[in-house]
């Protein structure tokens, strides 16, 4: 049986074996995090740095306020949003100078009311969510985005990564579909982000090796690798996570 996006995180227990479990310490996506969480803070203060006044920004789908956390004491004001009420509990007591939101912003238009946010980050959501989910999520946060706002949006799958095999491999052995063996190209995520009127002007790519290598003797090196393949270089469109900075078409 499919979960839906929707559903996915409305069980407490759900929620805490997400924070325990897929950003433990040690695992994989941690370390993504590790290597991801200092680009996403440049950027940060290179497009304050661009722009006078203070800056807004909305994390959508925040979960339990990894990123959240991460960037808001680097704006004036932090808004996360998530569908899910146990993870709006985790984040609210990670990141207590941000408000946090819980609903589904595609039906309870009172819930983002806001069409000038400067940057909105969405990590993670994605791949999670259904494709006509996120077709129309990506449309309403180009309605609450600045006209001349940024985007940060990950692809934590991507179809072209040494990944990709193992993915496959899971994904014939499984009766039920599952948004975890999710992927997307680096061109097929550029199109979802064009059709939502979005234009790409940065791309960067995190993690080289596969996972597998993380769980053999071999772990220190694949770190070593990884760590100093992350970021904007010509590997990226190899990556297994990716991290595209956006502006909106205005055209």
């Amino acid at each position: 049986m499919t979960v839906s996006y929707a559903n996915r995180f409305q069980d407490p227990t759900a929620v805490a074996a997400y924070d325990a479990q897929e950003y433990g310490t040690g695992s994989y996506s941690s370390r993504v995090w590790q290597w991801q969480r200092p680009v996403v803070e440049q950027l940060l203060r290179d497009f304050r740095a661009q722009r006078p006044g203070p800056m807004r920004l909305l994390d959508f789908a925040c979960g339990t306020g990894r990123v959240l956390a991460a960037v808001a004491p680097l704006v004036n004001q932090a808004v996360g949003v998530d569908i899910s009420a146990g993870m709006a509990t985790v984040a609210r007591t990670k990141c207590p100078s941000a408000e946090v939101r819980v609903g589904n912003i595609l039906t309870e238009p009172a819930l983002l009311p806001e069409k000038n946010f400067d940057v909105i980050s969405c990590f993670r959501f994605v791949l999670n969510a259904e494709p006509d989910l996120r077709r129309r999520v990506l449309r309403r946060l180009r309605a609450a985005l600045a006209a001349d706002g940024q985007l940060l949006v990950n692809v934590h799958g991507n179809a072209h990564s040494l990944r990709h095999p193992a993915i496959a491999w899971k994904r014939r052995r499984t009766a039920a579909p599952d948004a975890m063996l999710n992927e997307m190209t680096p061109g097929e995520a550029r199109e979802m982000l064009r059709a939502a009127g979005f234009v790409v002007v940065r791309q960067f790519g995190f993690g080289i090796l596969p996972p597998t290598f993380y769980r053999t003797p071999l772990r220190g090196l694949a770190e070593a690798v990884d760590r100093s393949l992350a970021g904007d270089h010509w590997w990226r469109n190899t990556a297994i996570d990716l991290l595209f900075v956006c502006r909106r078409d205005n055209k």
